[in-house]
């Protein structure tokens, strides 16, 4: 009776604390996806990458333009010689770093949420865009990978 006692408070202790210790775990979280997708839980993600950017920018900024090519070369030397243009290649820079992520972390198509913490291998969820889901999701692996560690 006595140790029947004992343990189910030992037991509540160890959950509790294997909880607190999964609230304590912040992997970088980013995310890769496009306007087709709405992404819940942005803030909790530390980069969220919108990969079709790139193409919305310069569609914005080449319907401006001329369709005649003489008339248009002439407004697009007008826009890269204006105040307005540091923005726009800044928005670019921008958009082309989350296409050159994407890439070097080998992410295959979108949405995906790529966690990385250290001394772990980055881990990608595809398809999920949710991010408070996904991180459940890879918790729970965190979690089993370093039961097996």
């Amino acid at each position: 009776m006595y140790l029947k006692h004992t343990l189910y408070p030992l037991a509540l202790l160890l959950c509790c604390q294997q909880s607190a210790t999964a609230a304590e775990i912040n992997p970088t979280i980013t995310v890769y996806t496009t306007s087709n997708y709405a992404i819940s839980h942005q803030n909790i993600a530390t980069n969220v990458y919108f990969l079709d950017q790139v193409e919305h920018i310069e569609d914005q900024i080449s319907s401006q333009f001329n369709t005649d090519p003489a008339i248009a070369e002439n407004q697009a030397r007008a826009l890269f010689n204006s105040p307005q243009w540091k923005a726009k290649e800044n928005q670019l820079l921008n958009a082309y770093q989350g296409v050159i992520s994407g890439w070097q972390n080998g992410i295959k198509k979108v949405p995906a949420v790529l966690f990385e913490y250290e001394n772990f291998p980055a881990t990608v969820i595809y398809g999920e865009t949710n991010i408070v889901s996904a991180k459940q999701r890879w918790l729970t692996w965190f979690q089993q990978q370093s039961q097996q560690r």
